[in-house]
């Protein structure tokens, strides 16, 4: 087995070659049709994580938006190469859940849970939950936005660190503890840091970014809004958006779960997935394997 990713460098001449450990196929060492069964397949992927669960503040102090789940993929990428993967294989592939809202005012939101593709392999993709909105600073692939009181900076994202980045820092919190009425920062998402928040304003949630691995365009992996909206925002389901922040009246959001998708070439083999939950599509050109729930590819 060879991983063809490239995490380090870019430029499509250059590949990292590595052994699939467990695994002896004729072709590793004599080459395609040498006795070794199917050739390999080079694949496209798309690895979002969990949104972070939005935080929330007392009174009428905003609460932190939460952090979108990281987001990798070598589909329209030009520096991360295919992953080459066997036929006749079972991968494993998880899908991480997004990160509760915080229970009560001045308690911890969650981050939301990692997504792996082939996840066990030397080759794994991995990206890495949203962090959770105010309440302990919670970095993640994109982290959560601060909370308003003592103008909380906003976390990290892109962490641990991915080249290209997974992710974008939360924005700063706004106000004092006397003030009464402060503001949250927005959690970061793949496409920007999120805002810093205003006297007047709570910080907006980091863009998404927009990626055709199906056939049509989606965003993915957007951060929260800040608290003090009419709901506090909601996370997206299936597409890694951090949850909104929340004060008073307006409640915290849960984040939104991860996706997996990985693009397939048509022809090479027949294509399933498990459990029945997860789908397979064609788009004339490739076939689309969608993972919204944990479970197994086969070639």
């Amino acid at each position: 087995m060879r991983d063809l990713k490239n995490k380090l460098t870019s430029g499509k001449n250059t590949k990292n070659t590595q052994s699939r450990k467990g695994k002896s196929f004729g072709y590793q060492v004599l080459g395609f049709g040498a006795g070794g069964g199917a050739a390999p397949v080079n694949v496209d992927y798309l690895v979002v994580a969990g949104g972070g669960g939005g935080g929330v503040y007392d009174g009428n102090n905003g609460g932190g938006g939460a952090g979108a789940g990281g987001m990798r993929f070598s589909f329209r990428c030009c520096s991360v190469s295919q992953v080459e993967i066997e036929t006749g294989v079972d991968y494993t592939i998880t899908v991480g859940a997004g990160g509760a809202k915080a229970p009560a005012s001045n308690t911890p939101s969650s981050r939301g849970g990692d997504s792996v593709a082939f996840a066990g392999e030397t080759f794994a993709v991995t990206s890495t939950g949203g962090g959770g909105g105010s309440q302990g600073q919670s970095t993640g692939g994109s982290g959560g936005g601060g909370t308003s009181v003592y103008s909380q900076a906003g976390s990290a994202g892109n962490t641990p660190p991915t080249s290209p980045s997974q992710g974008n820092p939360g924005g700063q919190g706004a106000g004092t503890p006397s003030a009464g009425s402060n503001r949250g920062g927005g959690g970061g998402g793949h496409g920007g840091a999120g805002g810093n928040a205003a006297s007047s304003n709570d910080g907006q949630g980091g863009a998404g970014t927009a990626n055709d691995i199906t056939g049509a365009c989606v965003s993915y992996a957007f951060g929260g809004p800040g608290g003090g909206g009419p709901d506090g925002g909601s996370g997206c389901a299936e597409k890694g958006a951090g949850g909104g922040g929340g004060r008073q009246m307006a409640t915290a959001a849960n984040g939104g779960s991860g996706v997996v998708i990985i693009r397939i070439p048509c022809g090479p083999a027949a294509t399933s997935v498990a459990p029945g939950t997860n789908q397979v599509s064609n788009d004339g050109s490739a076939k689309i394997a969608r993972f919204t729930v944990t479970g197994t590819l086969t070639l």
